[in-house]
């Protein structure tokens, strides 16, 4: 319900922003403009819907908003205008849009989605800091110093401020020079941590005693005058010094593991990037009505939800949610019997399968990054082949070499060949081969293709023996 509640709100400040900005574009007196905002502004709310759900605006904390709750409102701004101007275009030509109309209505959407959040969560740090007693049991707060600047100094200073008040953060010493006289989360950099003591003495000289300091550092980040000062401090009994332990990274080893396999043509990745974003936003404007279409059969098929997700590894590892539009039923019958996934695959669902129709929601995953429109596509851990960590080198892709050279067809190993196949030989015109000869692979079906495979294989063995596995080493290409 109060899911529902933050969706009304939100569409309410979509509705305003749009009125505002047809009634100060458009020319002509204010009643026309408000008549033309009346069918302008049905096309915008017919597209903010599907569009806020997606991102899942109505699902987050509003007084815990952050950088990545922006962001993710930045991209729903940008995707309801986008769709709404191809609804207004494909549905009803005689909607006068202009591109001041349009700049307007998207920042007007933004400082208002945006401004209702910065406004719940000043709202709600108010409201914790008048429960916050104002100091310890002692009747004092206790002084902080930090020493070290990095991921975990900023985690340190969150965790302090929603803790409450018994800490207060007095200053931070930070090895890099570039750094003193900054600020970071309104707290001081006061210079580097040789110079702890004479830290500590200009505070004392103010008023301010230390009572602990944090070192966010690990030793051997810290120059030998600092580490033999900080631990003359705590050994001398003087204050309280507590060494924060080191973040455990997840990706040890994938750098190694991968090294080497960046494509041939390095300077093609951020053209590859940008070509991505570019052409996902241009194809979410052209194909939304065809996605609309598709949402409705599937509704009326399997019902809701129309979208489904499902976490896969992405590039070096990262985790990303793919979406596909359902193509099966719910797993059980009427009589509780539970069903093999080909009985619960729709007819509906089979054609959808057949030409990829149910991806059309992946191209939202290219356009905020998670994906690609070429590159090795992304499995399941279970279905990954047993040198994973190679082919994570680049963002998986809504089709690729390994589709149009066997597809479902080939082995889990044979993909892997010829994905790192491409890894190594990525480049613009490689793209607009796969992309072209996907086209002929959704007309008239997925074939094998030995010579490819062979070829992936023998460049895989000479070129980089070292990251195949002995499974993989001992198979025989088709």
């Amino acid at each position: 319900m109060h899911c529902f509640v933050l969706l009304v709100v939100d569409l309410l400040l979509v509705s305003m922003s749009t009125l505002i900005a047809v009634v100060v574009t458009l020319p002509g007196p204010v009643a026309s403009a408000i008549a033309a905002a009346s069918a302008y502004g049905a096309f915008t709310l017919s597209a903010a819907i599907p569009v806020m759900l997606i991102f899942g605006l109505n699902r987050t904390v509003w007084r815990f908003t952050s950088l990545g709750d922006g962001v993710h409102v930045a991209g729903a701004a940008v995707g309801i205008v986008a769709l709404t101007t191809a609804l207004a275009l494909v549905l009803d030509q005689t909607v006068l849009i202009t591109p001041n109309l349009l700049i307007l209505q998207s920042l007007l959407m933004l400082y208002a989605l945006i401004g209702v959040r910065v406004a719940m969560r000043i709202r709600h740090d108010r409201r914790r800091r008048a429960r916050v007693p104002h100091g310890s049991v002692g009747g004092f707060r206790k002084n902080v110093l930090i020493v070290g600047l990095g991921p975990q100094t900023d985690i340190f200073l969150c965790g302090a401020k929603e803790a409450g008040g018994e800490n207060e953060i007095v200053g931070i010493l930070s090895p890099s020079r570039r750094h003193h006289g900054r600020r970071l989360r309104s707290r001081k950099i006061l210079g580097p941590p040789e110079a702890v003591y004479e830290v500590l003495h200009d505070l004392a000289v103010h008023g301010i005693f230390v009572d602990r300091i944090v070192v966010t550092l690990p030793p051997a980040a810290l120059s030998g005058k600092a580490q033999a000062a900080l631990v003359q401090l705590q050994d001398g009994g003087l204050l309280r010094v507590d060494w924060l332990p080191p973040r455990h990274s997840l990706r040890e080893n994938a750098d190694a593991a991968i090294d080497g396999l960046e494509p041939s043509v390095n300077t093609y990745l951020p053209w590859k990037r940008f070509i991505d974003a570019t052409a996902a936003l241009v194809g979410i404007v052209v194909f939304a009505p065809l996605i609309l279409v598709v949402a409705m059969v599937v509704l009326l098929d399997v019902g809701a939800p129309a979208i489904f997700w499902q976490q896969r590894p992405g590039a070096r590892g990262k985790p990303i949610k793919v979406l596909k539009f359902r193509t099966m039923g719910p797993p059980r019958d009427h009589a509780g019997r539970a069903l093999t996934d080909a009985e619960r695959v729709s007819t509906v669902g089979r054609l959808l399968r057949r030409m990829r129709l149910d991806e059309l929601p992946q191209i939202y995953n290219v356009l905020v990054g998670d994906m690609s429109f070429v590159g090795p596509r992304p499995l399941l851990p279970v279905d990954q082949p047993s040198a994973p960590a190679a082919r994570l080198c680049l963002r998986p892709g809504l089709t690729g070499w390994a589709q149009i050279k066997g597809g479902r067809d080939i082995s889990s190993e044979d993909k892997a060949a010829l994905d790192l196949w491409y890894i190594r030989n990525a480049s613009f015109a490689l793209d607009m081969t796969i992309l072209a000869q996907t086209a002929g692979m959704l007309l008239f079906g997925e074939r094998v293709d030995p010579n490819a495979i062979h070829e992936a294989w023998q460049l895989l063995r000479n070129d980089r023996p070292s990251i195949l596995s002995a499974d993989m080493a001992e198979h025989k290409p088709v």
